[in-house]
């Protein structure tokens, strides 16, 4: 899955970074992890469904999953992000 992650979100990451720079390349780097995280969180739902056909107790949906894992990942980048901002940095 780390192959496949890192490629994918390398692609939003050359794009951003050819049209807006490093800035834009942080940026596209960061939309491509959501992303990606995004796709496992449907994943990680579909087996937790699965699991729960079989009577394991488990309470994770593909959206929710999804949805989560793309929001956290954009918290922490945004957190980063402004703090490096405040600080001079980028």
């Amino acid at each position: 899955m780390g192959a496949i992650d890192t490629g994918l979100l390398t692609i939003p990451a050359v794009i951003g970074g050819r049209f807006y720079g490093v800035l834009g390349s942080i940026a596209g780097g960061v939309v491509g992890d959501a992303i990606t995280d995004g796709i496992a969180g449907f994943f990680e739902g579909g087996i937790a469904r699965w699991l729960r056909s079989k009577d394991i107790e488990e309470s994770r949906i593909p959206l929710g999953s999804a949805l989560v894992r793309m929001a956290i990942c954009l918290l922490g980048a945004g957190i980063i992000l402004s703090l490096l901002a405040i600080s001079g940095i980028a």
